[in-house]
């Protein structure tokens, strides 16, 4: 019977100490205040509990995506199929101190991406100098601080598509030089990621006499900015075969939207469709009919209880 890879153990892992974790949570929560009364002991042993086991198993699971990670991107970069180059700023990468002690363990942006563009070919970046393990996501390339650009250049010339994170960083606009040189428009993608409009507006003056055109000024932003009180920008620029820019904003149907990958599919369904590819939309989102289904029960149990009162004093009037 063949061994499970060993980032499968770190991950098994850390998910069990996690559930272990948020169990003695739950019953702090139930139970805490009687346990507290009986054994004020016990009580401070399950307050402890989950930070004690919460944030190793974090840990773990982290780690044993790091490992998944590095196993994948040597199939990736020895295999002969189509590659995409990802391009972006190293600090744009999910770390272990976010993973661990953010508020998320779901799956990073770059990893939904990556999963969305699996049809064009495998995502491929520049690693971050002196990280031991990668980032998961698209698969690495590490090279020195006086190669990466020439391995830039040599990738742009033999990729499918050339995906290009907005920021106004020094390297990041010397890439986006490189791809307006380089690639055909159609194969150039840039995408604009929770900017701040103002970072956004800067991003287009820097950019805009690269590119020889001047990118959309008034783009869509996502649902939630609006709903907070603040104005994000987020979506794809792509090109027409003369660097005509087009803004893909990053919505799609309330039902079958919900998270950066729905969304990105919905966005890229112009591109799937230049390229010939197949596209189709994400499947029903469960987790958001699950959140629209308490308001319906209330909406539902506020007509009920309308109608009883009217009935009332329909009962009432006749009486």
């Amino acid at each position: 019977m063949p061994q499970a890879p060993r980032y499968t153990a770190w991950r098994v892992a850390g998910i069990a100490l996690m559930v272990a974790g948020i169990i003695s949570s739950y019953v702090l929560s139930f139970a805490g205040w009687r346990i507290g009364t009986e054994s004020k002991l016990l009580f401070w042993i399950l307050v402890a509990l989950f930070p004690i086991l919460a944030v190793p198993g974090a840990f773990l699971f982290w780690r044993g995506r790091q490992y998944a990670a590095q196993a994948s991107a040597e199939g990736i970069l020895t295999d002969a199929k189509p590659h995409l180059l990802y391009l972006r700023p190293f600090r744009s990468d999910e770390t272990t101190r976010k993973q661990v002690f953010g508020p998320r363990l779901t799956t990073s942006e770059e990893e939904q991406l990556a999963d969305v563009l699996r049809p064009f070919g495998e995502l491929v970046a520049i690693g971050r100098p002196g990280e031991g393990l990668p980032t998961p996501g698209a698969a690495r390339i590490y090279v020195s601080d006086e190669e990466w650009k020439n391995v830039v250049k040599r990738q742009m010339q033999a990729t499918r598509l050339v995906v290009i994170t907005a920021d106004v960083g020094e390297n990041v606009l010397w890439e986006l030089m490189q791809a307006v040189r380089t690639v055909e428009p159609q194969r150039l993608l840039i995408l604009v990621l929770e900017m701040k409009a103002e970072d956004y507006q800067s991003f287009r003056t820097k950019a805009n006499p690269i590119l020889g055109v001047s990118l959309p000024e008034r783009v869509t932003s996502r649902r939630f900015g609006r709903v907070f009180g603040f104005r994000r920008v987020s979506g794809f620029i792509s090109f027409a075969a003369d660097w005509t820019p087009s803004f893909l904003a990053l919505k799609g149907p309330y039902f079958r939207s919900g998270s950066f990958k729905r969304l990105a599919k919905y966005a890229l369904r112009p591109v799937f469709e230049s390229f010939r590819l197949e596209w189709q939309p994400p499947p029903i989102s469960l987790s958001q009919i699950a959140g629209v289904i308490p308001f319906v029960i209330l909406g539902l149990a506020a007509v009920g209880v309308l109608a009883i009162i009217l009935l009332g004093l329909l009962g009432n009037g006749n009486g």
